[in-house]
């Protein structure tokens, strides 16, 4: 009687019992399969997963197709990997998803997400983001970016009823500014060249030649009706018109300046002066035109050389000076550092969100070009006289100032942090990056060599030129100023 009197109090018990856990794993089911894939749990909460050599379907192994989801910037992907890829609904039901390997490329670099039940989210490479986790479990680690400039891949989600995210990777420094580099010349056509001096007719009196033109500057130029035509070397200078006297002083005219280079061209070379021969008084040969300047790095043109003087007491003339050198290049600015990752959410009912990834620092700038080489100085004119003075020879150019150094990169946004659970706490943010250093000031062009003086009749007692150096070089190029540092968000 006794039995049979609590048979039915136990049938009632153990059918309520089969009922809760029947309902609670429909539940479970239910939620697994139609939600979308979440983040993850402290592994010491979780049981073992199951060992990633047991293939299904192996007695105690999930027997379901074991391919797993992979979370990614573009969406699932699906990879045909037992436990590693694939769509979520045909995920296994426990065990951790696979970590990506380091060598990987594209969405390969993504953690594998866990098991639907339990599981871990696998870590992610290269910038790749973190596997979620399922219904219980941790989200994987997003990848620290290897690549200049890449963002950190973000931590996968814990599990959606419980673990903790997954932490943001880490982005990458900035890359590297470029050095500053002349650009290259269209072509090596040269533009107009000066007009020449006039020359007065032989003759009687004090006669004087006529000064050269200056050359045209390098730079684009109409060519018929609808073409242009670009002319990157400085024009030369004209020649100085030369002055022939047959009873008095003669005075050549002087050579024109050369013009100035464009698009990476050299300057023109100064005009040469014009000759002088005069039977009384002064005869004296015209100096030598300037070299036109160099374009960005480009060298300077060569000085014009001075003509020479005969007859009564003769002056050579002096050679021209050196054009300067181009200044150079700018260096390039740095790139901006890459962004860390977002930490991954935590579970709902309990698991801390995931820290977000440190941002990467920006690039340093690029080095300054060196500045370009000045001209030589013409040589000075000789005298073909017994008495005279000969012309100097022309300084040599300055050398162009280096180029500046580029700007430091701004450095990269700091990753959020993920939100925790109910029983949890939010992710901490990464930090932000550090701007990069701006690049050193390019090295400064050297000086031109100085004109060699004239030379005196053979025989004569010349005198000698006037000694005729090179400037010193060009300075260096200003250092790059650091860029901007990234903000939090």
């Amino acid at each position: 009687m006794s039995g049979t009197a609590h048979a039915p109090g136990k049938t009632r018990l153990f059918a309520n019992v089969t009922v809760a856990v029947g309902l609670g794993g429909a539940a479970l089911g239910a939620a697994a399969l139609l939600a979308p894939q979440a983040s993850a749990a402290p592994e010491e909460w979780l049981p073992a997963g199951p060992s990633s050599e047991c293939p299904p379907p192996t007695d105690g192994c999930a027997n379901v197709a074991a391919v797993g989801g992979v979370h990614g910037a573009q969406g699932p992907a699906n990879l045909a990997t037992p436990q590693t890829s694939g769509s979520p609904l045909f995920r296994p039901l426990f065990g951790n998803g696979a970590d990506a390997p380091a060598d990987c490329v594209g969405n390969a670099c993504n953690g594998r997400d866990g098991g639907l039940i339990w599981g871990n989210g696998g870590a992610g490479a290269n910038g790749g983001h973190g596997g979620n986790a399922g219904l219980v479990g941790n989200g994987g680690r997003g990848g620290d970016a290897t690549t200049p400039g890449r963002s950190g891949g973000h931590g996968g989600n814990g599990g959606r009823l419980w673990g903790n995210g997954g932490d943001g990777g880490n982005g990458a420094p900035g890359v590297l500014g470029p050095a500053g580099t002349a650009p290259i010349p269209p072509s090596s056509l040269p533009a107009a060249t000066g007009t020449r001096g006039d020359s007065p007719p032989y003759g009687y009196g004090n006669l004087v030649g006529g000064d050269g033109g200056t050359g045209a500057d390098g730079g684009r130029y109409a060519f018929g009706a609808n073409w242009s035509l670009d002319l990157p070397v400085g024009g030369a200078g004209g020649a100085g018109g030369w002055a022939n006297s047959i009873d008095g002083s003669a005075t050549g005219g002087n050579g024109g300046d050369g013009g100035n280079g464009a698009f990476g061209g050299r300057g023109g070379n100064g005009g040469a002066g014009g000759s002088a021969y005069g039977r009384g008084g002064i005869t004296t040969g015209g100096n030598g035109g300037a070299g036109g300047h160099g374009s960005t790095g480009a060298a300077g043109g060569r000085g014009g050389d001075g003509a020479s003087a005969s007859g009564g007491y003769a002056v050579g003339g002096n050679g021209g000076d050196g054009g300067r050198g181009g200044a150079g290049a700018t260096g390039g600015t740095g790139g901006t550092g890459g962004a860390g990752g977002d930490g991954g959410r935590g579970g709902l009912l309990g698991g801390h969100g995931g820290k977000g990834g440190n941002a990467g620092l920006g690039g340093n700038g690029g080095t300054g070009g060196t500045g370009g080489v000045g001209g030589d100085g013409g040589v000075g004119g000789g005298i073909l006289t017994a008495t005279g003075v000969v012309g100097a020879g022309g300084s040599g150019g300055a050398g162009g100032t280096g180029g500046r150094g580029g700007d430091g990169g701004d450095g990269g946004q700091a990753g959020r942090g993920g939100a925790g659970g109910l029983a949890g706490r939010s992710g901490a943010d990464g930090e932000a990056g550090d701007a990069g250093t701006g690049g050193r000031g390019g090295a400064g062009g050297s000086g031109g060599k100085g004109g060699i003086s004239g030379t005196g009749t053979p025989g004569g007692a010349g005198q000698s030129g006037q000694s005729a150096t090179g400037r010193s070089g060009g300075a260096g190029g200003e250092g790059g100023a650091g860029g901007a540092g990234g903000t939090d968000d």
